[in-house]
């Protein structure tokens, strides 16, 4: 089963909040509090995604946030790789070594599974949830 963590979640609901908003900036702690994450969290979540350059921030008493780029160019895969998500259909297709991998029949079928999902997650934008 695939799972994504809640620092995803909450990276793409920041995010969310960020879009929808009518306002150029927003507070880190409107954030926090709409969106009920825990503001340190948050605030580690906003750093991973400036370092990307998915948003932006203003330092200051409060902690402003914009987006960076355009909704429709923010995709659930670039939060992912952001957040530092793995989300592999199997290990094998992932970092994980296997041992069968040399003689496993499966392992091309998952490997192009694994790269249908990853075009599905690039495809699928912020602009495309808040419409």
């Amino acid at each position: 089963m695939i799972h994504l963590s809640e620092t995803w979640y909450y990276a793409l609901n920041a995010i969310l909040f960020i879009a929808k908003s009518k306002k150029n900036l927003v507070k880190i702690k409107d954030i926090a509090s709409g969106e009920k994450i825990s503001e340190s969290l948050l605030r580690r979540i906003i750093a991973k995604l400036e370092w990307v350059g998915i948003i932006k921030t203003i330092r200051g008493r409060n902690g402003w946030v914009s987006l960076a780029k355009k909704e429709d160019q923010i995709s659930f895969y670039d939060i992912l790789e952001a957040v530092g998500e793995d989300l592999f259909i199997r290990n094998c297709v992932g970092w994980t070594y296997c041992s069968k991998q040399k003689d496993c029949h499966t392992s091309e079928a998952f490997i192009s599974l694994q790269k249908g999902f990853n075009s599905l997650l690039k495809m699928y934008t912020i602009d495309k949830l808040i419409k």
